[in-house]
């Protein structure tokens, strides 16, 4: 491990520091400094960080030190002005994808963006969304603004193979494991560059095997927030109730299409309806409800 952005966390500059900067993997580094030394040249890369399929084991957290020791970096190097912060280089939505990414591309070029749970709107399409278009078009485009791009998500194998294979330039799969107390510990990763992550896509993807190809070292991080940690979790937690939302209100849309089905091309009246709907489920469905679904669906598909 080595110490990395010392001048932007100077010691005590949060509660309890110790010391200045955070730790980084030294062979990350290595990889990271790799990058740093192209991206002037007309360069932009996609990294994806993923947690084996699981959540909460700290994904975001080295992706936001990985974004912080580049940003700092770039300034370093090369004297440009990039930015870092949980309004500019965070999203959580794949609808804010473009915009954001062509606002920051243009005003800021090499700066880097986290799209934290991209899994929302990557993982397991079958049929393509409108969201997952826009987002699969942005990592086909958005090369001309050289940024750092960092897919956090937990499922590797369920990403396009496009992006997977094709875009992106290496992969980093966190997990954790436990102490000899039997305890839960977060902080490990291991590495695949282009060519090992390409044969774990291709051999692993049919049984989710991430052991189905060498990674090409292992290392580990630090619980250390770059950002404002309680800000960043508000941030993250308002946009799942957002999305959440979202899908209830498909499923109801969804709910009124088949009522006006039922009503329209089966001939069941609204009472009917209604009726059907306890004996099925066992909650008691008032005719208005019916109505009102209707009603609903005849005025969104005018």
């Amino acid at each position: 491990m080595v110490k990395v952005c010392e001048d932007l966390f100077p010691k005590g500059y949060f509660k309890g520091q110790k010391s200045a900067g955070f730790s980084m993997d030294e062979t990350l580094k290595i990889q990271l400094d790799i990058l740093l030394k192209n991206i002037i040249n007309d360069w932009d890369f996609t990294i994806i960080i993923t947690g084996g399929g699981e959540v909460r084991v700290g994904k975001s957290v080295l992706a936001m030190q990985i974004a912080c020791y580049w940003t700092e970096q770039v300034r370093k190097l090369y004297g440009k002005q990039v930015l870092f912060d949980l309004e500019n280089n965070f999203i959580f939505d794949g609808k804010e994808l473009i915009k954001t990414g062509n606002r920051l591309g243009k005003q800021f070029p090499f700066s880097s963006l986290i799209f934290d749970e991209a899994g929302s709107d990557l993982e397991g399409r079958k049929a393509i969304t409108a969201s997952t278009k826009n987002v699969l078009d942005y990592y086909r485009e958005c090369g001309q603004y050289n940024l750092l791009n960092i897919l956090v998500m937990p499922e590797f194998f369920e990403l396009p193979k496009g992006i997977a294979l094709s875009r992106s330039i290496f992969l980093i799969d966190v997990y954790y494991t436990a102490n000899d107390e039997g305890l839960f510990q977060r902080g490990f990763f291991n590495f695949y560059s282009r060519r090992n992550k390409k044969y774990l896509y291709l051999k692993g993807k049919r049984e989710l095997d991430y052991k189905a190809y060498v990674y090409d070292f292992h290392g580990k991080f630090l619980n250390f927030y770059p950002v404002n940690e309680k800000d960043y979790r508000k941030r993250k937690q308002d946009a799942m109730s957002k999305r959440e939302s979202k899908r209830r209100n498909k499923f109801q849309v969804q709910r009124d299409a088949c009522w006006f089905l039922l009503n329209k091309e089966s001939g069941l009246s609204q009472s009917e309806i209604a009726k059907r709907m306890e004996q099925l489920t066992g909650i008691f469905v008032a005719r208005e409800t019916v109505s009102d679904g209707l009603r609903h669906y005849l005025l969104e598909n005018e």
